[in-house]
């Protein structure tokens, strides 16, 4: 066990532990030898005092953050043996066995030179926000965690494999030194993607997936398009997808998680189709060389009818009981769900909070897409104004308002398999077929109650869009909606009965005019101009058609996941 290093700076001052992973580098903690470039390794007994370099560092920054590993270089390849590794699932609870008895050699204050062992018990279970595992010193055991033990390789006294290093402890109070944290390997890998090279994984032979690796090393793709491929090679799978830091964690997902001789082609295929040239060139390369046998069958790449889009659908159910609401965020591209948070149940005076929060957590799938806002809703939130919440993305200094993305509303009720979802195609058929949207101009004075509404819309089939001069009265949006109306547009105003301020013919002469002949799939496009040209000091004054402007846009082609969602065509 040779490979157990004591890790200190270039003045011999003792920082932590460390251990040989291969013949020229070791792993340890990121805090270890934070705001270093060179590091001295000595081996207790074996070879003292190696000059080394900090070759790679985790986002590690401060206390509690995660990816604390650094990977360290040395000088010169050594003859020592690097460590051996243990099987992933090794600590997994078993019957007979929960926990795991292991071993950790630290150099703590007064074991500077040789160190000292602490016997420490985990088990899988035991994951600690996903990153972690919290392990525990016995009371009866006389080391204990301390200063020193960080970066420490944690192994099995039995075989001696490797399962991971010592990240921190508690180090105040009465559990100081009895309960700490350590980084397992499935944790480490994540973060330094290298370590798959060394470990031995059942799904690809160690030669081939170490290449396959390297052509993806410096490939950067967005975690939408590594999800969206994933969706298209397994479209039957429905199990949430984890989050995807590179293209080598799909295909190790795809590799460990998926059945079927011929996963890796089939996702390879799909990456193959949304990476530049260069890289599709070396997959081919890859693939004639490890898989000649399927080379043959390999064809051309997968040609797209056009770049992907997105849209990030927010639905609010309501409950069956109480005045509360379920929410429910999903990531859709190119008609396929790549990701979803929810649902959560929230109070109507929560709502916003909630889809803001849930929102940011999507923002990751879909940076590299054109794409949209969807709120499917009941119809007493349609009046919400919905293009004047935030986008809280994760790293931006600040919030920006959602009007900067395409926002429409829909109705909860055309999810459902009810004669208003076939009316709905059939008008939207309609629009598509004329090209241009004409909506139809519907002032506040209309004398109509719902059923001379409904009547009307009832009786003209070509009638498939409004535009209503403030918001419409609750019988009229009733009626539109049970007729399957798929396009309206209106400012959000009540006029109260009284019209002298509503200004009817001027708004929806301005309004009608700048949409009229505008196609009805690129209508959600053309009312964010208009709501971003309406804050403009240059162009923007207080009578501007996009101001308060909502759109209810309802593509029956668009569904969100099911229960609720319909087959289209």
């Amino acid at each position: 066990m040779q490979w157990r290093a004591r890790i200190g700076a270039t003045d011999g001052r003792p920082l932590g532990a460390g251990l040989l992973v291969d013949a020229t580098r070791l792993i340890t903690c990121a805090h270890v030898v934070q705001g270093l470039a060179k590091v001295s390794v000595t081996f207790p007994g074996v070879i003292d005092s190696l000059p080394a370099s900090v070759a790679w560092s985790g986002d590690w920054q401060r206390l509690g953050d995660r990816g604390d590993i650094a990977v360290l270089e040395l000088e010169a390849p050594l003859s020592v043996p690097a460590c051996p590794f243990a099987p992933l699932d090794m600590l997994r609870p078993r019957d007979g066995r929960a926990t795991y008895e292991l071993r950790a050699l630290g150099f703590p204050f007064g074991h500077e030179d040789v160190g000292t062992h602490v016997t420490l018990h985990t088990s899988q279970d035991r994951l600690q926000g996903e990153e972690w595992l919290e392990m525990d010193v016995a009371q009866a055991h006389l080391q204990r965690l301390d200063e020193g033990f960080s970066g420490a390789a944690v192994y099995d006294p039995v075989t001696g494999l490797v399962v991971g290093l010592v990240a921190d402890a508690v180090l105040g109070g009465e559990q100081q030194g009895y309960l700490g944290r350590m980084l397992p390997l499935d944790t480490i890998r994540r973060h330094w993607e290298e370590l798959d090279d060394l470990l031995e994984l059942d799904w690809l032979p160690s030669r081939p997936r170490r290449e396959l690796r390297r052509v993806f090393e410096h490939v950067q793709v967005d975690e939408g398009r590594a999800k969206l491929a994933v969706k298209r090679a397994f479209p039957t799978f429905i199990r949430p997808l984890p989050p995807f830091g590179s293209v080598w964690a799909a295909i190790r997902f795809v590799g460990e998680e998926m059945t079927g001789e011929d996963r890796l082609l089939r996702l390879l295929r799909e990456i193959r189709a949304s990476v530049p040239s260069r890289t599709g060139a070396r997959i081919d390369t890859w693939v004639r060389r490890w898989v000649p046998q399927e080379a043959a069958d390999w064809g051309e790449p997968l040609a797209r009818p056009g770049p992907p889009t997105g849209s990030v659908m927010v639905r609010l159910d309501p409950m069956t009981r109480g005045a509360s609401l379920e929410l429910t965020v999903c990531t859709v591209v190119d008609g396929t769900q790549i990701g979803q948070t929810g649902p959560v149940r929230v109070r109507r005076d929560q709502v916003r909070t909630k889809v803001e929060t849930h929102l940011a957590e999507q923002m990751r799938n879909v940076h590299d897409f054109e794409w949209m806002l969807e709120f499917v809703v009941p119809e007493g939130l349609m009046n919400e104004p919905f293009e004047e919440w935030h986008i809280h993305e994760p790293g931006a200094p600040r919030p920006r308002p959602m009007r900067s993305v395409p926002v429409v509303i829909r109705h909860m009720d055309r999810l459902k398999p009810l004669t208003v979802s076939r009316l709905t195609r059939k008008r939207w058929s309609t629009l598509r077929t004329r090209g241009e949207t004409r909506p139809e101009q519907v002032g506040c004075g209309l004398p109509y109650g719902y059923q001379e509404f409904y009547d009307w819309i009832e009786d003209d089939d070509d009638l498939c869009a409004f535009a209503y001069a403030a918001s419409p009265r609750a019988d009229w949006l009733s009626a539109a909606l049970d007729t399957g109306i798929p396009i309206m547009l209106w400012r959000r105003h009540d006029c109260g009965g009284v019209h002298t301020h509503c200004e009817p013919e001027d708004f929806l002469d301005r309004l009608t005019a700048t949409v009229g002949s505008i196609a009805a799939d690129q209508l959600p496009f053309e009312v964010m101009k208009l709501r971003k040209e309406a804050r403009s000091p240059q162009a923007g004054h207080p009578n501007h058609c996009g101001l308060r402007l909502t759109l209810f846009w309802d593509d029956p082609e668009r569904r969100p996941d099911p229960p609720l969602a319909m087959g289209s065509a």
